[in-house]
């Protein structure tokens, strides 16, 4: 329906001219600018609110994203009625998933300032963003771990200005961690230039990538080797190491031993080819 309206708008835009230009050569009197000027107002108005309606990105929807590693990504809406997690991992998770039991028992909240977890189960603490908590406000491109099930919480709301803090041992560490001198909450990830292939988020320590079944991200280009090449944390950043192939990996077109990554480097294996990103955009 956009294309069609698209496609009316060039034409009335193409066609005002004309006709404009008609009427001025066969024009005997002033009066005709009074139907030639609005024409072609008319025609320029329709292209540009019609441009911005295309290309207009869709509304972020609030709710649940499954990105399960080597799974179909599913998204759960979130309505108001929502009042725990049990309804979202039954429709996000698989019959052979392990998950958390006693989901009821971690319960949403609606409040103006967003969507508010809290685990009252007290037996076990969820990951949010690697990192345990009880209760929190879900921020847009936070993560959470469910067991084997992984979910990214989206929202179009802006994140809570009250900076929300999470247990791990002891210590008390903020949610927002800081990479590259700007605040991220979710995680990285590789985005593949085959737009038919989906997103792959890096929410572990140590990501393996190659052909073989048992590696963390898996492609069967037959350029890329069994196990090809691994992407590991290393104190807040994420280091790429060849494992010694004979097609190599290449950051920026260059070949590489071992590279830290940095946002936007375009990270190639033959004729594989994906962009890391820090922002973690789903596709």
């Amino acid at each position: 329906m956009k294309k069609t309206f698209v496609s009316l708008s060039f034409l009335s835009l193409w066609s005002s001219p004309l006709w404009a230009l008609d009427n001025f050569l066969g024009a005997t009197g002033e009066m005709d600018l009074f139907f030639v000027l609005p024409a072609l107002a008319v025609g320029f108005g329709l292209v540009f609110y019609s441009k911005n309606l295309y290309l207009r990105p869709p509304k972020k929807e609030v709710g649940f994203l499954s990105i399960t590693p080597h799974k179909k990504q599913r998204f759960f809406p979130v309505s108001d009625q929502l009042e725990n997690m049990e309804p979202v991992v039954a429709a996000l998770s698989e019959p052979d998933t392990n998950v958390y039991s006693n989901l009821s028992k971690i319960t949403l909240t609606h409040k103006p300032g967003g969507v508010y977890l809290e685990e009252k189960n007290y037996k076990i603490s969820i990951l949010i963003n690697r990192r345990r908590s009880r209760r929190c406000y879900l921020n847009d491109g936070d993560i959470l771990d469910m067991g084997e099930l992984t979910l990214m919480f989206t929202t179009p709301l802006p994140p809570k200005e009250d900076e929300e803090k999470t247990l791990e041992g002891s210590h008390l560490i903020p949610r927002n961690k800081r990479v590259q001198g700007r605040p991220i909450k979710a995680y990285p990830s590789l985005i593949p230039a085959d737009t038919r292939k989906k997103t792959y988020y890096l929410t572990k320590n140590l990501t393996f990538i190659g052909r073989s079944d048992t590696c963390d991200l898996v492609s069967k280009a037959k350029s890329i080797d069994p196990r090809h090449s691994k992407i590991e944390k290393v104190a807040g950043r994420y280091k790429i190491t060849d494992l010694e192939t004979l097609g190599g990996t290449y950051v920026n077109g260059r070949r590489v031993e071992q590279k830290f990554l940095k946002d936007g480097d375009t990270v190639t294996f033959e004729a594989v080819k994906y962009t890391f990103s820090l922002s973690g955009n789903p596709r």
